[in-house]
């Protein structure tokens, strides 16, 4: 099930429209109140939720509805969307971030990016977020591996690259420190996604700082 929340009838219209017809059972909600009844003994998979939904009270209200039905992976749409805000929105724990009106072939795959537990972000936001990462204190990992016991099976350089990705350095300043070209160091992470189980550089720093884990069903790790 996925559920979309927005007091912007036209906005939930506009959401329905995006979404795969007949696969997923879709339900609306347009105040907290409607919002909280179809949450309620149910299990959605993902929250399309409108960040200037009545009553939710910013993040702390995020907060809550991942208290209130924890299961639900929340993908947060904002009319106006900052980079800080973004950041913050994902550190308490919504799995996406993106415009309101973001284009219905977008929107489809965010929430599918989401349903597969994956992170969806604006382009713009993912090295921002990368370079928060080392920084994220209040949030504790979900695993309590190093982040080297999270990269075994790598090569030497290949873990290297890993680390360094995860502290925030792009391929520019990894190539420059490591004396390699750019196409080298893209040449490695390639290696390093397919290795980890991961689609790009924003799922491997979090997948190195312990704040997301891989289905690595049938291997090690993860």
């Amino acid at each position: 099930m996925i559920v979309m929340a927005s007091a912007n009838r036209s906005v939930l219209d506009r959401w329905a429209d995006a979404l795969p017809r007949g696969s997923v059972t879709v339900k609306r909600a347009e105040d907290m109140t409607a919002l909280e009844g179809v949450l309620a003994g149910r299990r959605p998979e993902v929250l399309l939720l409108d960040f200037a939904f009545p009553e939710l009270g910013g993040l702390t209200g995020l907060k809550d509805l991942q208290a209130f039905s924890p299961e639900t992976r929340l993908l947060v749409l904002s009319a106006e969307p900052d980079d800080d805000e973004g950041i913050e929105v994902l550190r308490v724990g919504a799995r996406g971030y993106c415009n309101l009106y973001i284009r219905p072939d977008l929107l489809q795959k965010a929430v599918a990016a989401v349903t597969e537990g994956e992170v969806w972000v604006g382009r713009r936001l993912v090295d921002r977020l990368i370079e928060f990462l080392g920084r994220m204190v209040d949030a504790p990992p979900m695993s309590v591996r190093a982040p080297a016991e999270r990269l075994e099976g790598l090569t030497r350089r290949e873990r290297e690259i890993a680390l360094m990705v995860a502290n925030g350095a792009n391929n520019r300043s990894i190539a420059e420190h490591l004396g390699i070209t750019e196409r080298t160091v893209k040449a490695h992470l390639g290696a390093v996604f397919d290795k980890v189980g991961v689609h790009d550089r924003l799922q491997l720093a979090l997948y190195v700082n312990g704040y997301y884990d891989v289905d690595r069903s049938g291997t090690d790790g993860g």
